[in-house]
């Protein structure tokens, strides 16, 4: 399947990206999930980017506490409630957390990825970097009792996966998704409970 991104866009096939159709849809313990089912065959980095929009501040934590470069720090404590703690305890070699509007994310994306090597596989969760990067793939996280953020209707004619979390079945679309040194982040052909775009 080839994803209507915009032309010129970079592609990156080490980045997998995992956004979300509104909020505590279980997008985070998808992307921890992924993160350990392959941290044994490859380092792993985690990003999570937040962007800011007025009617979200409170929701993305408090990291005001940590030190950044620019909008991009790294997270290095596994005890935290913080995503980014989770996404380290699930296995990722390093986990940054970036946030900001539209420029600072697409300027702190180009600092993270000075950061890591140059193909290692990344998991993003992000409901907007992809407006900057192709991704090898792009997931969208939804559940039917979950409002659906208007921001999402986009992310979801983009996608490659769609699922649908039901907070029961353990995400058994994980199986479909596979990691390879030279392909990066692709869509097997094993038949999952979620759709394809």
């Amino acid at each position: 399947m080839v994803i209507a991104f915009k032309t010129g866009m970079e592609r990156l096939d080490n980045l997998l990206i995992v956004a979300g159709a509104g909020r505590n849809v279980g997008k985070t313990e998808f992307v921890c999930r992924l993160i350990e089912k392959h941290s044994s065959q490859s380092d792993i980095y985690g990003l999570k980017v937040s962007a800011i929009h007025p009617d979200e501040a409170i929701y993305h934590g408090d990291h005001s506490k940590q030190r950044f470069t620019a909008n991009l720090f790294e997270e290095t404590r596994y005890d935290l409630d913080k995503d980014t703690s989770r996404m380290l305890c699930a296995g990722a070699k390093k986990v940054y957390y970036l946030q900001g509007d539209d420029e600072q994310i697409r300027v702190g994306f180009q600092e993270f990825q000075s950061m890591i090597p140059s193909s290692a596989p990344i998991v993003c969760e992000s409901s907007s970097l992809w407006k900057y990067v192709q991704p090898g793939l792009l997931i969208l996280v939804k559940a039917a009792t979950v409002e659906f953020k208007p921001r999402a209707l986009e992310i979801g004619e983009q996608a490659s996966l769609i699922i649908d979390s039901d907070g029961l079945s353990g995400f058994p679309e994980i199986d479909a998704i596979s990691l390879s040194k030279v392909d990066g982040w692709s869509l097997g052909s094993a038949a999952t409970p979620g759709y394809y775009t």
